[in-house]
């Protein structure tokens, strides 16, 4: 039996412009790829720490200025960071409101408190969420199953009494290892037939 429906939410409820949009940042434009921008994420610590909310959003910028070498102001970055989150995406928002009649919504999402402003500011179904459970309040990050782990324990659900709608297939592997059924997000509509398909067949088991 499911007993709560758990949503990421960047790229899943809300479309983020991803490393294209980081290329584009004031003093990148020219002098980084997106290649070579993901290279940094991937092997800096302070990104990491960031999202875990181990450092200030100065702190972690002041880290992204001196990697690549850029000139920005930490304003420009700042604004550029929260702008990456560009709407909600179309469908989302009525689904997640059909889904909450029948069933205990949460979200859970490595995010940071830049993005998070930026996610506010988009997102018009927050609300709808009985709890939002964000990296950087809770000190760890997908896919590590103590992740998972904390939200499960913090709902009182079991992993096979939950549904994870999460775009990163890493995310989803992780989840679906401890027993949590899963969609992968492509679109509103698609998860709502995939959604009912598994409800279906939970209630039939």
């Amino acid at each position: 039996m499911i007993r709560a429906l758990i949503f990421d939410l960047c790229d899943t409820v809300v479309r983020t412009a991803g490393l294209p949009g980081l290329v584009h940042l004031p003093g990148v434009e020219g002098r980084h790829d997106e290649q070579s921008m993901e290279r940094w994420l991937l092997n800096s610590s302070e990104f990491y720490a960031f999202e875990r909310g181990e450092i200030s959003p100065d702190e972690f910028l002041g880290a992204f200025r001196k990697g690549l070498d850029l000139h920005a102001t930490d304003s420009e970055l700042r604004g550029a960071f929260e702008g990456l989150i560009l709407h909600e995406i179309e469908g989302v928002g009525s689904l997640l409101r059909q889904c909450a009649v029948d069933y205990p919504l949460f979200a859970l999402s490595n995010n940071n408190s830049l993005l998070w402003r930026g996610i506010q500011r988009v997102c018009n179904t927050l609300d709808v969420f009985e709890k939002i459970f964000l990296s950087q309040e809770i000190g760890l990050l997908k896919p590590d199953p103590a992740a998972f782990c904390y939200i499960l324990q913090h709902i009182n659900c079991q992993p096979q009494e939950v549904v994870l709608i999460d775009d990163n297939p890493r995310c989803i592997a992780a989840a679906e290892k401890l027993g949590m059924a899963t969609i992968v997000f492509e679109s509103a509509a698609k998860t709502e037939r995939k959604l009912s398909e598994i409800l279906r067949n939970k209630k039939l088991a």
